[in-house]
């Protein structure tokens, strides 16, 4: 199911495992944010054609992170040629086949086989004509994590960086609280309005809601840090 956020800019979701896929269409450059779980591609290739679209017209599809919820999918594109983008850390993992960081087969996805063209870097820029896209590299929930911001509309597109209402992930096998709290806190300094996350409902008060999560995982990060020194090392 498939839904027009603004002109160009389309959420589309697939099954209750998956993560939205985010469609932008640009005066040069066709680009998808996230694949999805691989269960949900027949219902993103059909809303790709009623929106218009064939899977070999997305130019770039750029991924959030290495989860089986987010890359599914890639596969499908890989085979017509498109290319698959993610930032390097998420991109190592994903091109050697890393399933404990993945979770590819507990979920009853192929670790193997992913490829990536484009490592993507913090502050890079993808120039889609009429959207001028800003890679932030957000580690925490893990450490490849990346947000992608549209300055000039006000758009944050966060994967599972940052949810409506503040609602934060937790902290995966490759994440950090610390690099969580850090991540959070170079987001509340830009300016934007609309929060597209990868999960749950959009939000129109993105400021908002990057500030509720960053109180929310300091909070967490300092039980962290109190709980451990509450265990005192047993000396013998």
């Amino acid at each position: 199911m498939y839904i027009e956020i603004i002109p160009n800019l389309y959420r589309i979701s697939t099954t209750e495992l998956s993560c939205h896929s985010y469609l932008i269409i640009g005066d040069d450059l066709n680009i998808l944010i996230d694949s999805g779980a691989k269960d949900g591609i027949d219902i993103l290739e059909s809303d790709l054609h009623r929106i218009g679209l064939e899977v070999g017209d997305i130019g770039i599809l750029i991924n959030t992170h290495d989860h089986f919820d987010h890359i599914g999918g890639n596969k499908h594109f890989q085979e017509r040629k498109v290319t698959i983008a993610a930032h390097r850390n998420a991109a190592v993992k994903m091109t050697s086949g890393d399933d404990e960081v993945m979770m590819c087969r507990a979920s009853g996805h192929d670790v193997t086989g992913y490829h990536v063209n484009l490592w993507l870097e913090n502050i890079n820029v993808i120039d889609a004509g009429g959207w001028f896209l800003k890679i932030l590299h957000t580690p925490g929930h893990t450490s490849g994590c990346i947000c992608i911001y549209e300055a000039r509309k006000r758009i944050l597109f966060s994967g599972d960086t940052v949810f409506a209402n503040g609602t934060v992930s937790i902290i995966a096998i490759s994440g950090s609280y610390g690099e969580y709290a850090n991540s959070l806190a170079r987001l509340n300094t830009m300016k934007m309005q609309l929060l597209l996350p990868g999960h749950g409902r959009i939000s129109e008060n993105a400021e908002d809601c990057i500030a509720k999560a960053l109180d929310e995982v300091r909070n967490r990060h300092e039980k962290q840090i109190f709980g451990k020194q509450l265990i005192s090392p047993i000396r013998v």
